[in-house]
């Protein structure tokens, strides 16, 4: 066999290979990087946010990739998998906080817009002007929500239907209760000023023993917040004062073994004690 030719042929397949591979890792990034963004659209157009996602998704992509190969060539692959992860994590947790306190603020918010839809009616007005004096006066993100239901009435919508939209929309016990009684009060008649005033009454009674009991569990939550926090701070404490002796847990198979476990076991005690200080009403 010609001696040229033994050496131009593997070149030739690994630089074929090499561009096949590229091509399909190209393929694979833009399809992962199209559906992340998709997914991140739908959670801002859900907490009404409008901006671009395309952007933030690619420099998080970046990070993703960079963060954890750079965090493995100047300290160590322990911690660069712990980098890995909460890049990862961080995302999805901050979006979950985000729609927590959106949630809770639309909460705090329907007993008022309720009782400002019971002095409309009362006072001789239409629920849809009703509707629309509740939404001036009502801060976001309830005057938001509710700004989409009377939009999408006056596009031909019945008001029924809208109300179902919303409801599944916000999937909250709160506006079920709500869309429920308008639903009925319109199907079947009665008083619905009356009906949404002991709503709204019952809404804030709700909301008020819902507080009390998140600040009697207050306290058991901040400490399972400390006990979690502090292995992770006596671990990033000692690599500081004594770093040779915690090399081992970052650079070695049982200390891999031991940082599982570590882990499995901060996850379990998290769910544990959130179980413990969560109260359904």
């Amino acid at each position: 066999m010609n001696p040229s030719l033994s050496f131009t042929l593997p070149g030739v397949f690994i630089f074929g290979g090499s561009i096949l591979f590229a091509f399909v890792a190209r393929v694979v990034l833009l399809r992962f990087v199209r559906s992340v963004t998709e997914s991140v659209r739908g959670r801002l157009e859900e907490a009404f946010i409008f901006v671009d996602p395309t952007r933030w998704v690619w420099v998080g992509t970046a990070a993703l990739l960079l963060a954890p190969v750079l965090v493995w060539r100047f300290v160590g692959p322990g911690l660069a998998v712990l980098v890995l992860v909460a890049l990862l994590a961080g995302p999805f947790v901050g979006f979950a906080l985000s729609k927590a306190r959106r949630r809770a603020k639309l909460v705090l918010q329907l007993p008022d817009m309720l009782l400002m839809l019971a002095s409309s009616l009362r006072a001789g007005t239409s629920l849809q002007v009703g509707m629309d004096l509740a939404i001036r006066e009502t801060p976001a993100p309830l005057s938001l929500e509710m700004a989409v239901v009377v939009r999408e009435q006056r596009l031909g919508l019945a008001l029924e239907d809208a109300l179902e939209t919303l409801a599944t929309r916000l999937k909250l016990e709160e506006v079920d209760l709500v869309v429920s009684a308008m639903t009925i009060a319109r199907d079947i008649g009665g008083n619905l000023a009356e009906i949404l005033d002991q709503l709204a009454r019952t809404l804030r009674a709700k909301a008020t023993m819902e507080g009390k009991i998140r600040a009697l569990t207050s306290q058991g939550k901040l400490q399972g917040l400390i006990v979690g926090a502090l292995p992770m701070f006596l671990m990033a404490a000692l690599s500081f004062l004594q770093h040779e002796a915690m090399m081992p847990l970052f650079n070695s198979g049982l200390g891999y073994m031991v940082l599982g476990v570590i882990g499995i076991a901060e996850v379990l005690g998290f769910l544990w004690i959130r179980k413990i200080v969560t109260i359904d009403i």
